[in-house]
């Protein structure tokens, strides 16, 4: 003879089972979100970038809490997705060179896994924004290093190219020096482009809104394919252009140095998302935020 379990034994157990699920997941992967999340706090370029992923994350996790009901139970996604994800962590070992994304793909499953035993796979894919964002945002803080100069050298010859189309006398030089540096000459004024110049957080922005802003429109693989690469030329136009408007304007007028410096990098930065997130909104389905019954649809 055999007693059933009665629902608030059952909804208990299931409780503690996803609660330990999470200390220990907490506790494996807690030495790579420390590092991303301090290499989004310190690096300049990336606060931006991590703000969005953040606001991406709490705005998925409210529609989600909202439209489900906290189930604790577990299913075979769920299940599929941590044994996935854990598997990925032995991978580390085998191709140590891809450590980085590999443990990010890893965390990025197991949690996927963890929201499917809390909210079901309407809920996981109400997450896929905010998951395929720390994904991202984790691969583009890796690539910080490499890929300053090549953007840096990128944005002072075409910044030298549309400052030469607009008449301005112009010239750009290398300054081998502790750090080198890279200038441009225009009348008796020499302007940096320096790290924070690159265009390397418009660029970590412009790819984080173009991918989460795929998968909240639920766009077609094709469009959000389209948007992540249109998001490239974009990033790196606008830093461009934001070298031009900052050289003009110290150049002609009186105005402080550091304020024109911000308030043009503020209005081409908000320019360049906003261009992406019409492009985006033009492609989405017009029913997709609400369902018949009234409640979000999470197709994605």
């Amino acid at each position: 003879m055999t007693a059933e379990r009665s629902p608030r034994s059952a909804f208990a157990i299931n409780l503690l089972i996803v609660l330990a699920l999470g200390a220990a997941l907490a506790s494996l992967y807690g030495p790579l979100l420390l590092w991303l999340g301090r290499e989004a706090m310190t690096v300049k370029q990336l606060q931006n970038g991590g703000l969005i992923v953040l606001f991406a994350l709490v705005i998925s996790l409210r529609k989600t809490i909202r439209a489900q009901r906290f189930q604790f139970e577990t299913n075979n996604l769920g299940i599929g997705l941590l044994v996935v994800g854990v598997a990925c962590l032995y991978l580390v070992r085998i191709i140590p060179a891809y450590a980085l994304p590999v443990a990010l793909l890893s965390f990025c499953l197991s949690f996927a896994g963890v929201a499917s035993f809390l909210f079901g796979v309407a809920g996981v894919r109400a997450l896929l924004p905010a998951i395929v964002g720390i994904l991202l945002l984790g691969l583009l803080a890796g690539l910080a290093p490499s890929l300053d100069w090549p953007l840096r050298g990128l944005g002072a010859r075409l910044g030298h190219y549309f400052l030469q189309k607009l008449g301005v006398d112009v010239n750009v030089a290398f300054h081998p020096g502790e750090p080198p540096a890279l200038i441009l000459a225009i009348r008796d004024r020499l302007f940096v482009v320096a790290a924070e110049c690159n265009g390397f957080g418009l660029l970590t922005s412009s790819l984080l809104l173009a991918v989460i802003m795929g998968f909240h429109y639920r766009l077609t693989g094709l469009d959000k394919l389209l948007l992540l690469v249109t998001a490239v030329p974009v990033a790196i136009g606008f830093n461009a252009l934001r070298i031009v408007g900052i050289c003009v304007a110290a150049t002609r007028t009186s105005l402080p140095y550091d304020l024109i410096h911000e308030t043009i990098g503020i209005i081409f930065y908000i320019m360049a998302l906003s261009l992406l997130w019409w492009l985006a909104h033009r492609r989405a389905e017009p029913e997709e935020a609400v369902s018949e019954g009234g409640r979000p649809n999470f197709e994605v």
